[in-house]
């Protein structure tokens, strides 16, 4: 197989024997290579075939953001998560794990805790996966010398198992409706198109999709808000104030549409995924 490629010393783009594009890992794969090259095949401890889910130029871009401690942390997750469920978990899982850890860990640094208000949801109906994440922090915590909480590892079981579901839902209308809702309110007001197959796009589709299953049972956030939650809502809205001004716009729609309040830990999770989205967007 002929590099085409290098994204750092442990990832490369190759061409394989069907002329398709894939991504390949392992250790030293890419260390003194250049493009055009054949690929050590011995090396080779993971092929991504992407089929159409992501573009290359979105990988290449992940990739090239993310140092090669949480790509490489990311892999020995999907592996282990792989094996304890014994099932196929699909190919973006490995990148939407690895750019959340570089994104928590960039929060941990800016002493930015964000909530998981869906934890102990996770934790009824996702046991094995939250598990899994839990172990999986514990590695990050350890090898990266930080200091992630359970609420990322609730966060890190949600990808988990959108790796390895379908999309199924008895209420699948009602939900892509509202998702699509949400989202023509969030393009319109910051005048910007979605760039569907991107990593960060897909991180929020994820989010808004357990979020919207929650306005739609009306499981409105029910509980006393403390001194750090209302300073991490203000520290929050003040630093991303364009994306927080969407988010109020978002709050408004279902409000009067669904006669759904969010709340602020909804509220600052929200604008943190659309900061996202509009630096990327705009970069």
């Amino acid at each position: 197989m002929e590099i085409l490629k290098i994204l750092n010393n442990n990832v490369v783009i190759v061409t394989n024997e069907e002329h398709e594009e894939v991504i390949l890992m392992g250790n030293g794969l890419g260390f003194q290579m250049k493009a055009g090259a054949q690929v050590n095949e011995e090396k080779v401890e993971k092929v991504f075939k992407l089929e159409n889910q992501v573009e290359p130029e979105q990988i290449e871009k992940v990739f090239s953001e993310i140092p090669e401690e949480i790509i490489s942390i990311s892999y020995e997750i999907v592996s282990y998560a792989t094996r304890t469920l014994d099932k196929k978990l699909n190919e973006i899982a490995f990148i939407a794990i690895a750019d959340h850890l570089h994104s928590a860990i960039q929060r941990e640094k800016n002493n930015i805790q964000v909530k998981n208000f869906l934890l102990w949801d996770i934790k009824r109906f996702f046991p094995n996966e939250l598990k899994i994440a839990r172990k999986a922090i514990q590695i990050v915590n350890q090898k990266l010398a930080v200091n992630l909480t359970d609420d990322e590892a609730g966060f890190l079981a949600l990808h988990i198992t959108n790796a390895g579901i379908d999309n199924s839902h008895e209420d699948a209308v009602s939900l892509t409706q509202l998702i699509e809702e949400i989202l023509t309110v969030i393009k319109y007001t910051l005048k910007i198109n979605f760039v569907e197959n991107d990593i960060y796009f897909q991180r929020f589709i994820t989010h808004l999709k357990f979020f919207s299953e929650r306005v739609l049972k009306n499981n409105a956030l029910e509980k006393e808000e403390n001194q750090v939650e209302n300073e991490l809502f203000l520290l929050v809205t003040n630093q991303y104030p364009e994306a927080f001004e969407v988010t109020k716009k978002v709050a408004e729609l279902l409000k009067t549409r669904r006669n759904y309040t969010i709340s602020k830990d909804e509220q600052v999770y929200i604008t943190i995924h659309l900061a996202r989205i509009i630096e990327k967007t705009r970069d």
